[in-house]
């Protein structure tokens, strides 16, 4: 009898390329006629194709290091769909505003064991992801509990903030 093989999960072989630094393995996984989603450097979400996503992602991973990986599924635009939040959903997307999800990560489709499709994904099945503002708010009772005036307490979020 012949033994069958089983194809390793293309999305988590990417995560570990990713988590690795492997650019080779992510970009063997990755379809050649598939739709990318990037940020341009004045922070707008874009489709893009294969080339340009692996250039946007070694640019992010080379100041960047992965230290966890969350998989999880899509619960909005593509129910179902496998997600990857890398560093609790701060990577590699950049967050700029209290309306944004203070989460995001990348949610995938496939095509043959090809990722065919990688979209920025803000709803999840079991990661909570609130917006900015919320968390910030959350932050902000937190020291006002701890006995800082409602002035102190929004300063000191402001300045947290800054090292984000």
């Amino acid at each position: 009898m012949e033994a069958i093989l089983k194809v390793k999960d293309p999305v988590k072989q990417f995560a570990n390329a990713v988590k690795e630094k492997d650019v080779a393995l992510f970009s063997s996984l990755l379809d050649d006629d598939g739709v990318y989603e990037i940020e341009t450097k004045k922070l707008k979400i874009i489709k893009a194709k294969k080339s340009a996503f692996i250039a946007w992602l070694t640019t992010k991973l080379n100041s960047s290091e992965i230290h966890s990986v969350v998989y999880d599924q899509c619960l909005h635009c593509q129910i179902g769909n496998p997600v990857v939040l890398f560093n609790d959903g701060r990577f590699p997307r950049t967050t700029t505003e209290g309306s944004d999800r203070s989460k995001t990560g990348l949610m995938f489709e496939l095509n043959d064991d090809k990722i065919s499709y990688i979209k920025f994904c803000f709803l999840f099945v079991k990661t909570e992801n609130k917006f900015n503002f919320e968390c910030r708010a959350e932050k902000i009772k937190q020291y006002m509990d701890d006995g800082l005036s409602f002035e102190d307490a929004f300063k000191k979020t402001s300045d947290e903030d800054k090292f984000d």
